[in-house]
């Protein structure tokens, strides 16, 4: 049974901030509200399909239409519940179909857009291993789709989970590929007995014989085995790499990253990483 309830603007507008197309429910418009309800997941599946995600200025473009579709399904509802005042209730003006409907975008449909239909994702800089290319409190994002169809290429910044402990996210740089031979002598990198060119590395520690004997400055020739990277940290002194605990396996790779989003020097802010 049916009757008639007068429409809290207000309600209307934060039911929509909530989830998208709520705020048109609630108002009695069941196909607007699934209108706007679609529209929202198929412009997020578009975006996210355009590439625009891959550098910083893109993503800021992104996120602006995001938002602008957002207050436009959250005006659309104000203004309706403006306009309409009164409604003929439904069985779905209920309470308990809007939270059920608010608790499965949160848990369920949020998470889901965040893990598999946005290709991208945000990390920050703990520790400075990755200096001079990467800062302590830096914000980067990562593209967690890049490898599905591209291989690891030598110079790529990566992010893994650390093989000794899965539950911790590392960064580094690639430098030894499947098959390839690697030496490191006095914190030079051999790569099939040829030296290569690394002009991002830092080193800070003065170069002593004992230096020379441990795992930071030399490493006896290897060769990475099929279907696994060798990384290091481009601050070579103070980083926790495959020096010491071995390879990452290429199947295990969450990203490749892309450019830096915020920073203490924002002079940094929107550089891509290389």
């Amino acid at each position: 049974m049916s009757n008639l309830q007068k429409r809290v603007p207000i309600i209307a507008l934060l039911l929509s901030l909530l989830t998208p197309g709520l705020g048109q429910m609630y108002n009695g418009q069941l196909k607007r509200a699934t209108v706007f309800y679609l529209g929202g997941l198929l412009l997020t599946i578009l975006l996210s399909l355009s590439g625009l995600f891959s550098n910083f200025y893109g993503t800021i473009l992104c996120l602006a239409i995001l938002v602008g579709y957002m207050i436009l399904v959250m005006l659309d509802a104000l203004l309706n519940a403006m306009k309409l005042q009164m409604v003929t209730t439904r069985k779905y003006n209920r309470w308990y179909f809007y939270v059920l409907i608010i608790l499965t975008q949160a848990f369920l449909i949020n998470p889901y857009t965040k893990s598999v239909i946005i290709p991208i994702k945000a990390y920050r800089m703990p520790a400075g291993s990755m200096a001079p290319t990467l800062l302590v409190g830096d914000h980067l994002v990562v593209n967690k789709k890049y490898y599905h169809n591209e291989k690891p290429k030598r110079g790529d910044i990566i992010v893994y989970p650390l093989p000794k402990d899965t539950s911790k996210d590392y960064i580094k740089r690639v430098i030894g590929l499947p098959g390839e031979k690697l030496e490191i002598r006095n914190d030079n990198v051999f790569i099939n007995n040829q030296l290569i060119e690394e002009p991002y590395v830092e080193i800070t520690e003065a170069s002593t014989p004992s230096a020379k004997k441990s795992p930071k400055a030399d490493l006896e020739p290897i060769v990475v085995p099929p279907d696994n990277l060798f990384v290091l940290g481009d601050n070579r002194d103070h980083s926790y790499d495959s020096r010491y605990w071995g390879f990452v396996d290429i199947s295990a790779l969450k990203g490749k990253a892309l450019y830096i989003y915020w920073a203490r020097d924002k002079d940094r802010i929107g550089m891509e990483i290389k």
